[in-house]
């Protein structure tokens, strides 16, 4: 019994972080936080691979999970390794759309 809650809450927060993945995809590719600098497009494109590994990897683990109802200790430690690395990946989006708001203020004045 114990093993189904483990799974079920392990798949709630896998889909809770695919939703955060998808809406920094969409945060990085809106037209309102467009790099100005050559640091700010390497950044860009950075945050762009970490978050289709991190989509691929979610993906990979929602599809084991969904097809098995064993959680074992090395999936239960890739799931908890994996929402570590997604709120990682926030600060980091975070701190771009803050630097490319920052040197749009810039341009602007």
């Amino acid at each position: 019994m114990e093993n189904e809650q483990d799974t079920s809450k392990c798949l709630g927060e896998l889909e809770r972080c695919y939703s955060t993945l998808q809406y920094f995809r969409t945060l990085i590719d809106s037209y309102l936080y467009e790099p100005s600098t050559m640091a700010l497009f390497e950044t860009k494109a950075y945050l762009k691979d970490k978050i289709g590994k991190l989509a691929a990897a979610n993906e990979t683990l929602l599809n084991y999970l969904k097809r098995t109802n064993e959680l074992l200790p090395d999936q239960y430690q890739s799931v908890n390794f994996h929402i570590e690395e997604t709120v990682a990946l926030e600060s980091d989006v975070m701190e771009y759309t803050h630097k490319t708001r920052k040197s749009i203020k810039t341009l602007i004045q």
